[in-house]
């Protein structure tokens, strides 16, 4: 149970915990109060008649339209239903959690001025696998208003649900059955639900922590693949360290050092083609886009992207809701992607070239009938074309909405949309990169190194050997199902580094 005291508490490691683990929430009494005090004067600075944006005028370039009456209760619902332009495919369970738990943060911080009530109502629905259906693209908004909508007005009964089977319900059917009424909002609380970028937030936690995963599981295809070839280690070893003013590269290199630990003695050329020395830059600066990434994560998610917030007994116009830094983030985690799939490719063709590997060309032991898996290879390029299409950065860009008054746009969930794309295809290639180095290990038959054994063992469990034809396709489908898994993604700690090197 994740018991908030302050809005403080919901971490981006705790988002992830409430998103991927299922973690209960529960709001302290004190926060409770405290939202209660927050709420009250914000209404109180209402009364005295300023004209705030979104709250009691209309939103974009009806903004200068004054509201009153009647208008002012029903602004708030109409907030949440003129802008659901979305349409599927939406946002996988676990996503949509995240936007839930990342909304909560600026609403339990006091700075939106909202109820107890709503957070308590956001607190429940997470709580019991209420699930809203968010659009994954089609956000050309200023903000996140067309995808906040959506999560949202499922709150007041409109709009979808995910069901556990990926279908979608209507929400307001969602709500009976829990015997939950629809929630009206309050002042101020319709905006608080669409303004800022709790989406942005949600979906970076969300793409860091799968593009972790595939950066673990590169370096463990480059290792097999540098083992397979029977490429030359030195280029690895501790000696080199000197050399470098990176604590980055240190660390890849040293877990390259781990996985390679037992590599055969025998060496079939005096230097490897450059995608085989280069590997550990790439990886590092993979490793590197993700910790600015996170930075940018740590620093978004404590801060109030609210406009207008609610501070010191007035409203306050701000531009946290445009969350540039994640959007090109999204972008640069991608590149990186890329650049480390375009190098696995090219490692990919020399292995089943003999002139490198000094094993039969295509990796085929009975080459002229059989083929082998040189058509493994066309897939890649294949793959990488779409890759490289893809290098374009989403979040640029910008165009006039609202007639005007909204002319600037991150695009960060079109952005986070493309990373998703790319890391798919970039386990494609990784797949083809570990059923080569598999089928070369078999054709060598003379060990694997103790760091890579566990993998190998995976590998030759996973997929027999192609001593003749077969379909690659099979294969390569369940390779990449695994890798979506998570499996291959052994962190290759390596022990007692002043005295461990490779062979």
């Amino acid at each position: 149970m994740i018991s908030l005291r302050h809005s403080t508490d919901l971490t981006p490691e705790t988002i992830e915990d409430v998103a991927f683990e299922h973690q209960p929430v529960e709001l302290h009494p004190d926060l409770l109060e405290e939202l209660r005090h927050s709420h009250e004067e914000m209404v109180a600075a209402l009364v005295g008649g300023q004209r705030v944006y979104g709250v009691n005028t209309g939103m974009g370039y009806l903004a200068n339209t004054a509201l009153r009456g009647v208008e002012l209760k029903r602004h708030q619902r109409n907030l949440l239903l003129g802008r659901a332009v979305g349409s599927p495919p939406y946002l996988p369970a676990d996503e949509a959690r995240a936007v839930m738990a990342a909304r909560l943060v600026n609403l339990t911080s006091g700075y939106a001025g909202v109820t107890p009530e709503l957070c308590q109502f956001l607190v429940d629905r997470l709580n019991d696998g209420f699930i809203p259906a968010i659009p994954r693209g089609g956000v050309g908004s200023a903000g996140e208003v067309i995808p906040l909508s959506h999560a949202f007005q499922s709150f007041i009964g409109v709009g979808y649900v995910l069901e556990p089977d990926g279908n979608v319900k209507d929400a307001a059917i969602a709500l009976a059955e829990r015997d939950v009424s629809p929630y009206e909002p309050a002042a101020k609380e319709g905006i608080a639900l669409l303004a800022g970028c709790p989406g942005t937030i949600a979906l970076a936690i969300v793409r860091r922590r799968a593009v972790k995963v595939l950066s673990r599981q590169l370096l463990a295809g480059a290792a097999c693949s540098i083992d397979a070839l029977r490429a030359p280690l030195g280029i690895y070893g501790e000696s080199g360290d000197r050399l470098h003013a990176d604590p980055v590269l240190f660390g890849v290199l040293s877990r390259l050092r781990a996985a390679l630990r037992g590599s055969s003695d025998e060496r079939f050329r005096v230097q490897a083609p450059v995608s085989y020395r280069v590997a550990p830059q790439v990886l590092a600066h993979l490793e590197r886009a993700i910790a600015r990434f996170t930075e940018d994560i740590d620093r978004a998610a404590g801060s109030v992207t609210d406009s207008p917030a609610f501070l010191d007994g007035d409203f306050v116009a701000t531009g946290g809701f445009h969350e540039l830094e994640l959007a090109a983030g999204f972008d640069a985690l991608s590149l990186a992607l890329i650049r480390a799939a375009e190098l696995a490719g090219q490692r990919i063709h020399r292995l089943l070239d003999s002139r490198y590997s000094g094993l039969p060309d295509q990796l085929t032991p009975n080459p002229g009938p059989s083929c082998g898996l040189i058509v493994v290879q066309k897939r890649v390029v294949g793959t990488l074309n779409e890759l490289r299409r893809l290098a374009a950065p989403a979040s640029v860009g910008s165009a006039d909405s609202s007639l005007g008054q909204e002319d600037a746009m991150t695009f960060a969930f079109e952005a986070a949309e493309k990373l998703r794309r790319v890391e798919t295809l970039t386990r494609d290639v990784l797949a083809c990169e570990l059923l080569v180095a598999r089928q070369a290990w078999s054709l060598r038959g003379n060990g694997i190194p103790d760091g890579l054994k566990e993998i190998s063992d995976r590998l030759m469990e996973a997929v027999e050997p192609y001593d003749e034809d077969r379909p690659p396709g099979p294969d390569l489908t369940r390779l990449a199902g695994m890798l979506e898994r998570g499996e291959f993604g052994q962190t290759f700690e390596q022990r007692n580094r002043r005295t461990e090197s490779v062979r």
